[in-house]
């Protein structure tokens, strides 16, 4: 049993040493992100953003190519506008919305009512 401890403290100790020494040889590799490289992905990710955008909604258009497809049309001032099934579905989450609200105060002020009466026929 002496032996299998020698030789399994043994194997920990090389896997140990050559995990430890493959993460120091790699640390020389690693670069940093710098300032710059942070200010560049943050000003390529927001001219990306204002750019879909404006294909949606208030982009200058001449033609259907230069709005977003199937979601936006080309107005005939020369501007992207979403299309008529866009404000569809907006309209229809407003709508549920309210619909969600309303259904919670009526169930609210129903189960108040019937646990008035219900108190009255005991």
């Amino acid at each position: 049993m002496g032996a299998f401890k020698v030789i399994s403290f043994l194997v920990f100790v090389m896997v140990a040493s050559l995990a430890t020494g493959a993460s120091a040889s790699s640390a020389g590799n690693r670069r940093l992100l710098e300032d710059d490289d942070i200010n560049t992905a943050l000003d390529d990710a927001k001219e990306g953003f204002t750019s879909f955008i404006d294909s949606f909604w208030g982009g200058s258009c001449s033609s259907q190519e230069q709005c977003v497809d199937y979601i936006a049309t080309c107005a005939s001032n020369g501007e992207c506008r979403p299309s008529w099934w866009v404000w569809m579905i907006m309209v229809f989450i407003v709508l549920s919305l309210l619909a969600s609200c309303i259904c919670c105060i009526c169930c609210g002020i129903c189960s108040c009512i019937i646990d008035c009466c219900c108190c009255c026929f005991r």
